[in-house]
């Protein structure tokens, strides 16, 4: 494995001028982190090492500790990639929606198919939370990856609420935590069940647009009933 790493690493050291060594440096730190998410995701953060992590990168073991001076550091940059990842799953599934609603669950089944093709993304991320709870700075980057997915949910949230004809009494910050919550929780019940986490997510999409049909009630009108089944067909 060293051997065919060697010749990679020489290429790297050929590359001339400072803006081509700082491209492969960001490109071999990102392919590192990747390597990490793929064994974290397979083997958990308690059986995974340095070495396994430069393994499936296809680097020497040495040169990990250039990039990162400590497994910590490589694990939350594996959060800051995550971070990176559901937040942008989320925004290409909700931009060019002019709708709140529909772009919530535009949002809700692009994170729901990514969890069904990509379980070991959310078994990195929940393990590397469990981690946090005796890491302080891991705690730190968890919590920073928790508060944009929220922050995420929260805008279409308070657009779909908005324009309902009784305000719900549930603020959209906590009701956008409580979805959050119901996302990690849906993918923990997949990764232990070994199952479709599909179902779930549209149970969790027929209880937000519950909702929809209480405000119209509250307000004494009538819920729009055929906009909500459309919005619940599979895409």
């Amino acid at each position: 494995m060293v051997d065919a790493v060697i010749p990679h690493a020489t290429a790297d050291a050929e590359v001339e001028g400072p803006g081509g060594r700082a491209a492969v440096s960001r490109r071999r730190r990102g392919e590192i982190i990747r390597a990490a998410v793929t064994v974290l995701g397979r083997a958990g953060c308690a059986d995974t090492s340095m070495k396994e992590i430069a393994h499936q990168a296809g680097v020497a073991p040495g040169l990990l500790h250039y990039y990162f001076e400590s497994k910590d550091e490589l694990l939350m940059a594996v959060v800051g990639d995550l971070q990176e990842q559901m937040t942008a799953t989320w925004t290409a599934a909700v931009a060019g929606g002019d709708d709140p609603l529909e772009r919530l669950i535009a949002g809700l089944d692009a994170i729901a198919a990514r969890c069904g093709r990509e379980p070991q993304l959310w078994r990195a991320g929940l393990d590397l939370s469990l981690l946090g709870l005796a890491s302080p700075v891991i705690l730190a980057r968890c919590r920073e990856l928790r508060g944009a997915m929220v922050q995420a949910i929260e805008v279409e949230l308070r657009g779909a609420l908005g324009r309902l004809p009784a305000y719900t009494l549930v603020p959209p910050r906590d009701l956008a935590g409580a979805v959050a919550s119901a996302v990690d929780g849906m993918a923990l019940a997949a990764l232990v069940e070994e199952r479709d986490p599909a179902p779930a997510f549209r149970a969790l999409k027929v209880m937000l647009l519950s909702l929809v049909v209480a405000a119209h009630v509250t307000a004494g009108q009538e819920p729009p009933v055929a906009r909500l089944a459309h919005l619940l067909r599979p895409r």
